[in-house]
């Protein structure tokens, strides 16, 4: 069941450091759940409580959540590789976020019961597994404390800044693609796409940027951060 997997899997960081016979040990030791979707299924719901975590095998899901306003808020895109749900389902608390199909999707899920109990056979990778979740969680932490920055930005300009320089700074390099669509940019940073495309033409027109669809450009480094 897991063996067309292993390859990919073996990719993800949560399985970093570990043997492929490792990765099929602790695969058969926890027997995840394999759980396919179509697009625009909804994977989980808000408030949902949550037993498990998933991985993304393959396809696109976004997380996002409604504000008491109503308004849509697009939290993260997911792609193949990607965990989510892990800090509700490692704390037994309620998801706090929809997940949604973007595209035909096979999710992996992970019950964290078998992962902090004790291991029964014993596998080599299961401690590797544990210190692997521990990174992951802390980084997701370090991008939630980035995430209320940005919102707390008043000026357009000043979040679109923000957030080209935080993929800079992921992507070691001035030329990258991001992960959100423009409407789900415009959503992430809390601001109308109209507004959000009007500044970033005014940006590419001072030079400070240049974009094509997903994929940015920034041209001139030191000027983009005076903006922050």
């Amino acid at each position: 069941m897991y063996e067309k997997w292993i390859d990919q899997l073996s990719e993800v960081e949560l399985f970093q450091d570990m043997e492929k016979e490792e990765l099929k040990d602790i695969l058969g030791c926890l027997q995840p759940n394999i759980k396919t979707y179509k697009k625009k299924d909804i994977i989980t719901l808000e408030k949902e409580k949550m037993k498990a975590f998933g991985i993304v095998l393959e396809g696109e899901v976004l997380v996002g959540k409604e504000t008491l306003a109503g308004d849509r808020v697009i939290m993260s895109r997911l792609e193949a590789g990607d965990l989510f749900g892990e800090v509700a389902a490692f704390s037994s608390d309620y998801w706090l976020a929809t997940v949604i199909a973007e595209t035909d999707c096979t999710i992996l899920f992970f019950p964290t019961n078998q992962i902090i109990g004790v291991c029964s056979n014993a596998c080599g990778g299961h401690r590797k597994l544990i210190q692997n979740m521990l990174q992951i969680v802390a980084k997701k932490a370090l991008v939630l404390n980035r995430k209320v920055e940005m919102l707390s930005l008043k000026s357009i300009r000043k979040k679109i800044a923000t957030y080209l320089l935080q993929q800079y700074k992921i992507k070691q390099n001035a030329t990258f693609d991001i992960p959100l669509k423009r409407n789900e940019l415009a959503e992430f940073l809390l601001v109308s796409r109209p507004s959000l495309s009007r500044e970033l033409i005014n940006m590419q027109k001072e030079g400070l940027i240049d974009f094509y669809r997903n994929t940015f450009k920034i041209l001139d480094l030191e000027r983009l951060e005076d903006c922050l």
